[in-house]
C-alpha cells in the first residue's frame, strides 16, 4: 500500500481536527504548527524565519488565539516568535520539557537584547514567560485541553521532544527536529512507539540526502582542522550554534585533546550563550546517553579539559584579536547572521592561514550560505562590509544535529499504522525527494 504524503501543503485534516502550518511550510526555519480540534487549540512552536524563509511565514496574528504553545525545543527557529505572540495577548500556558524552556529562555533574552529590547522589556517578557511556564516529563501523558500530550525523546540538542497528540477520535505526532542516532551526549530518538497513528506532522531538512560522513569521520575532519591551523600557525574559526553545537564539537574536542590526537591548542569559547547553554547541560547529565554519562561516573567531564577557555565579557572577545595562532574560536552564530563570529571573520577571511569550518545547515540568504559557496577571492557581505575570501572554508556535514533521509525513514517506520505525512521543515526539493523515498 503507498503511503499518502503531502509536501508544500499548509492545511491538513486528520479526523477530529485540522492542522494549519504557519511557518516552515516549505522552508526549513520560521517552525510554527497550529493545531485545532472540536475542544480547543493549541500551538506547536512559535518559530521565527531566517534569511529568505521569512517571506514564507504568516504573522503571529494567526496564533494568538490558541489555549496553549507546545514548544519541542529551545532553537530560535523554534521559539523566537515567542516575545510577539505574547505581546499579541496570548497569555495562555507554555509547555515544553524542563531543558527545553531553559534553553528557549536563554535564547530569547539574547534576542530581545540583539533586537534593541530594553533592560524593561526583558524584564516584563521574563516575568510573563516564567508564569506562563509549564515543564512536562518525557513519557508521561499530560492533558492539554481535548487532547491528552506526550512528549518523546528527539534526539535534537538538549530537552527536544516529538508531541504526541491523542484525542477522541485519533492520534497525532509532530516529529519537532530529529536528531542523528549516536550524537554524543543525546539519547537517540523515541522508536517505542505502540499505538497506531492517524497523521505525522514530520520534518525534512535533509530529506533529499544521508549526510556524508558519521560522528567519527566528523572527529577526524575536525582533527585534520585543528592540525592545519597548527600547522600553519593559524586560526581556526568554527561559526557554531551555541545550543546543541557548541556542546558536540567541545566533547569532540574533549576526545582529540586527551587522546592526543591534536598537538596542544588554546580553545576559545566566545559565545555568552553558548557558555550558558553547556552550563545547563552540567546541570541536566539525567538526559546524557550512556556513553556521557559513563565517563562522567569515570571522573571525565566531557564538556572540559584543559587549554580550554569561556570568553565571557566583550572586551576579552576583542583581547582575541590581538592573540597569534594557533587557536581554535568557536562563536556564534551558526549561520554568521551576527554574534562574535562576523568579527573574527573579518579579520580573519582575508588570511590564507585561517580555516572556517561550518558545522551546520547554511540558509539561503544568510552570510554563511554565501560564504559555504564562496571560492578564493571572491567577497562575502558581513554587517555592512564586503569581506575578501582567502581562508579555507570547509563543511562538516557529520556534525548535523538533523537526522538525515535514511535516519527520517527509520523513524517514520517506527511508527504502528499506516498514518497519512505532512511534510514541513524542509525546502520544496528535500520535502520531494523525502516524500519519492517513502512513497
Amino acid at each position: 500500500m503507498s503511503r499518502e504524503i503531502a509536501t508544500t501543503t499548509r492545511e491538513h485534516v486528520f479526523p477530529d481536527g485540522r492542522i494549519h502550518l504557519l511557518g516552515a511550510w516549505r522552508t526549513v526555519t520560521g517552525a510554527m504548527t497550529r493545531v485545532d480540534t472540536a475542544g480547543g487549540s493549541l500551538l506547536v512552536d512559535c518559530g521565527v524565519a531566517q534569511g529568505r524563509d521569512a517571506q514564507h511565514v504568516a504573522p503571529v496574528d494567526e496564533a494568538r488565539d490558541v489555549e496553549a504553545v507546545v514548544l519541542t525545543h529551545g532553537h530560535n527557529d523554534h521559539v523566537g516568535s515567542l516575545p510577539a505572540l505574547l505581546d499579541k495577548g496570548f497569555d495562555g500556558p507554555i509547555y515544553g520539557t524542563r531543558a527545553t524552556l531553559a534553553i528557549a529562555e536563554i535564547n530569547l533574552r539574547d534576542g530581545i537584547r540583539l533586537n534593541g529590547g530594553s533592560e524593561a522589556d526583558l524584564r516584563r517578557f521574563v516575568a510573563r514567560y516564567h508564569a506562563q511556564s509549564r515543564p512536562l516529563r518525557y513519557d508521561t501523558p499530560h492533558p492539554i485541553g481535548p487532547a491528552r500530550v506526550t512528549l518523546r525523546e528527539a534526539g535534537h540538542i538538549l530537552g527536544s521532544a516529538s508531541v504526541a497528540l491523542e484525542l477522541p477520535k485519533s492520534r497525532v505526532v509532530l516529529s519537532g527536529d530529529l536528531g542523528r542516532p549516536g550524537t554524543p551526549l543525546l539519547r537517540d530518538f523515541f522508536t517505542g512507539w505502540s499505538a497506531p497513528v492517524d497523521m505525522v506532522v514530520m520534518e525534512s531538512t535533509y530529506g533529499s540526502r544521508d549526510h556524508r560522513c558519521d560522528q567519527l569521520e566528523a572527529r577526524r575532519q575536525l582533527a585534520a582542522a585543528v592540525r592545519r591551523a597548527v600547522a600553519h600557525q593559524g586560526h581556526l574559526l568554527i561559526p557554531a550554534f551555541a545550543i546543541g553545537r557548541t556542546q558536540t564539537i567541545l566533547y569532540h574536542l574533549n576526545h582529540l585533546v586527551e587522546a592526543r590526537e591534536v598537538p596542544p591548542t588554546p580553545v576559545a569559547v566566545d559565545t555568552p550563550m553558548g557558555i550558558r547553554v553547556t552550563e545547563l547541560h552540567a546541570e541536566s547529565t539525567g538526559l546524557f546517553d550512556d556513553e556521557a554519562l559513563a565517563r562522567l561516573d569515570a571522573g571525565d567531564d566531557p564538556l572540559d579539559f584543559d587549554a580550554l577557555y569561556a570568553v565571557r565579557r566583550g572586551r576579552d572577545s576583542h583581547r582575541l584579536r590581538e592573540l597569534p595562532g594557533p587557536m581554535v574560536i568557536i562563536a556564534g552564530s551558526g549561520m554568521c547572521t551576527g554574534g562574535r563570529i562576523v568579527r573574527h571573520l573579518r579579520d580573519r577571511l582575508p588570511h590564507p592561514e585561517t580555516t572556517v569550518l561550518l558545522v551546520g545547515y547554511q540558509t539561503p540568504g544568510t552570510p554563511g550560505h554565501a560564504l559555504q559557496r564562496a571560492a578564493p577571492g571572491d567577497t562575502v557581505h558581513l554587517r555592512g562590509e564586503d569581506v575578501v575570501v582567502a581562508a579555507q572554508v570547509d563543511t562538516l556535514s557529520g556534525l548535523s544535529a538533523h537526522a538525515d533521509r535514511s535516519e527520517l525513514t527509520t523513524w517514520l517506520h517506527s511508527i504502528p499504522g499506516h498514518p497519512r505525512v505532512a511534510l514541513h521543515h524542509g525546502d520544496p526539493e528535500s520535502q520531494a525527494s523525502l516524500a519519492e523515498s517513502l512513497g
